[in-house]
């Protein structure tokens, strides 16, 4: 066996073990779990860049044999099927020299089906919806709050109509759980390339970054899809087939959360233009994520710098 392949066995073996470890603190500890179980794919990625493919997958399965022998199979089929594959595919993407935007297309594309499959799989497989299951710990949770309000000497009539407003919402849920899932694959996809490339850089190669963020620019095309969102939903009422609103529903909150990072990206422009103190800019970025007044101008904001290009007038 020569040098390098010894290498890759070690290197191999050093990763798998920083999975299983990375896939035990996502279980087992609350808080720092969230992260963990977000960059769970980052050294199957790693090993795919350096190694190759076959290293990303034989890496995969040992991690998910040794999930399975520490946690259940359980486990390791939700952390195999839930994050392998976006791990194997980004590394495989990465190592064939393609752009970051590229690869964040293909590892978003890679979560999604992970997603999918994962909550397919585990209603044949293990004979339960997950997603019914939340939906229905989230109603229970509606009929709490109004027990509460009424304990609390709250009109019923108030009771009533908070308890409604909340189901809307749920509803509202329910419709977007496609778009919930592409987004939170996106995110996924593009956290994991962030620290990916900050761990090789400390190994001492270099991935190509992203265009910085004060500078990032959506195609015209976002703006057609949001407003034929719009467009789908209104049609709702002169043809209530459920379809269109689903639909509508789900394109206006792709392209409109796409239309707040445009508007982000401009924001932030300008405060580095107009060297803005950073304690402004961190109370401003607060306001949008927590003011939905502020975010809404934001978002408007991102969309017409797409259809105006704001930056350069």
């Amino acid at each position: 066996m020569g040098p390098a392949n010894t290498r890759s066995m070690v290197e191999g073996a050093m990763l798998s073990a920083i999975t299983i470890i990375i896939s035990i603190i996502a279980l087992y500890v609350p808080v720092l779990g969230i992260f963990a179980s977000l960059i769970w794919p980052v050294p199957i990625v790693i090993l795919g860049i350096r190694h190759g493919l076959r290293t990303s997958i034989l890496s995969t399965a040992v991690a998910g044999i040794a999930v399975a022998m520490f946690q259940g199979p359980a486990q390791a089929f939700n952390v195999v099927l839930g994050f392998g594959l976006l791990g194997v595919v980004m590394g495989w993407a990465i190592r064939r020299k393609y752009s970051p935007y590229k690869v964040l297309f293909i590892g978003s594309a890679a979560s999604l089906v992970s997603e999918v499959a994962l909550i397919v799989m585990t209603i044949y497989i293990m004979g339960f919806n997950p997603m019914k299951m939340e939906l229905s710990a989230m109603k229970d949770s509606i009929a709490l709050v109004g027990n509460m309000y009424k304990n609390m000497g709250v009109s019923p009539e108030t009771v009533k109509q908070i308890v409604e407003s909340y189901g809307k919402l749920l509803d509202f849920f329910t419709l977007a759980i496609p778009a919930l899932l592409v987004m939170s694959s996106v995110v996924s996809a593009f956290l994991n390339y962030q620290v990916t490339k900050l761990i090789l850089s400390r190994l001492g190669q270099k991935l190509e970054d992203f265009t910085p963020f004060w500078l990032w620019k959506l195609p015209d095309y976002t703006v057609f899809f949001f407003l034929l969102g719009v467009l789908m939903n209104l049609l709702e009422y002169y043809w209530p087939a459920g379809v269109l609103k689903s639909i509508g529903i789900n394109l206006q909150l792709i392209f409109g959360f796409s239309f707040l990072i445009e508007g982000l990206s401009l924001v932030t422009y300008y405060m580095g233009r107009f060297n803005l103190a950073k304690i402004l800019r961190v109370l401003f970025i607060f306001l949008v994520f927590f003011n939905p007044l502020i975010s809404q101008i934001v978002l408007w904001a991102g969309m017409f710098d797409i259809l105006f290009n704001f930056r350069h007038i």
